[in-house]
């Protein structure tokens, strides 16, 4: 009972984890999520002061001689009703003519003037404000939406804890990506520090972290194969920047991408284990899993993954 209460809580734990994720995910987005949401405001809003200036006047005008003319053809069909000699101009005669022609009534034609009445008092100005509120709304949280449901179906690697969840992997340590000056650049900052990811370690101190990790999960050294799905510029890098602070008995080598390189796969079959990069938000699941499945056929242990963030 207690192992499974246990279990209860960590898919509750998992779940708000997720929630949060999927929260960020969009809050990181919201220079684009504004931009629809202005586009799609001004969208709106321009087409209630069109139809205002442009259609209204020409729809209160088409109405309003409906109106007129029924209202007329009511007092010609009332007076012939009544035994009055038929109009002797000639507008009214063609009037009374039209409508002997179509069967009316003079209650008929009463009841159209009342319907017509109805139209035109319907017939109102399209508040601006109202649109541009209703635009700006719509646009907000229809592409949140449309992010939150890219997310929920996306393949890529959604955090560092994932590869842990999924695959039991260590996690040696996260670097940061390069860094880009963006527009209101310090409101990223704010959704980091909200998010508990804004206090990241330097360059240097993450390299230092990752060789510590990987020095005291490794015991007697031995050649190592750094490898993942980010590129080979970014694995040399990699390997470059940490190998300073090994042992003298460790050594790393630099792999391109295993689902693609025969001869990542010959030097893993050769290495005593395997560290892997990933990127968050690029790196692709399936490619992943393909790795481990690869790793596994040859029975090498994955000494740990690397993650390297980015928006």
């Amino acid at each position: 009972g207690e192992r499974v209460e246990r279990m209860e809580d960590c898919r509750e734990y998992e779940q708000e984890i997720a929630l949060k994720d999927l929260l960020f995910h969009v809050l990181y987005r919201w220079r684009s999520v504004i931009l629809a949401a202005l586009a799609l405001c001004a969208l709106w809003g321009g087409y209630a002061i069109w139809y205002n200036t442009a259609v209204l006047p020409e729809k209160k005008a088409e109405v309003q001689e409906a109106l007129e003319e029924q209202a007329e053809m009511r007092e010609l069909l009332q007076a012939r009703e009544q035994g009055q000699e038929p109009p002797a101009d000639q507008e009214q005669a063609a009037v009374l003519l039209r409508a002997q022609e179509q069967g009316l009534t003079a209650e008929q034609a009463g009841k159209k003037v009342e319907e017509l009445k109805t139209q035109l008092e319907g017939l109102k100005e399209r508040g601006p404000v109202r649109h541009f509120a209703v635009g700006f709304a719509v646009g907000l949280f229809g592409m949140a939406f449309c992010y939150g449901a890219g997310y929920l179906f996306s393949d890529r690697l959604r955090g560092e804890r994932e590869l842990r969840e999924r695959y039991g992997y260590q996690i040696l340590g996260g670097f940061p990506g390069a860094e880009r000056k963006r527009f209101l650049g310090s409101i990223d900052k704010f959704l980091e520090r909200l998010e508990g990811t804004g206090k990241r370690p330097s360059e240097e101190e993450a390299c230092r972290i990752a060789a510590v990790n990987m020095t005291n999960l490794t015991g007697n050294g031995g050649t190592f194969l750094v490898t993942g799905t980010v590129g080979q510029e970014r694995l040399q890098g990699f390997v470059d920047s940490v190998i300073q602070y090994l042992r003298e008995d460790m050594a790393l080598v630099a792999g391109d991408d295993m689902n693609v390189t025969a001869d990542t796969l010959e030097t893993l079959a050769e290495c005593d284990g395997v560290i892997l990069v990933e990127q968050r938000g690029k790196s692709l699941r399936r490619q992943i899993h393909r790795e481990h499945e690869s790793i596994a056929a040859l029975g090498k242990t994955v000494v740990g993954y690397v993650v390297i963030y980015g928006k």
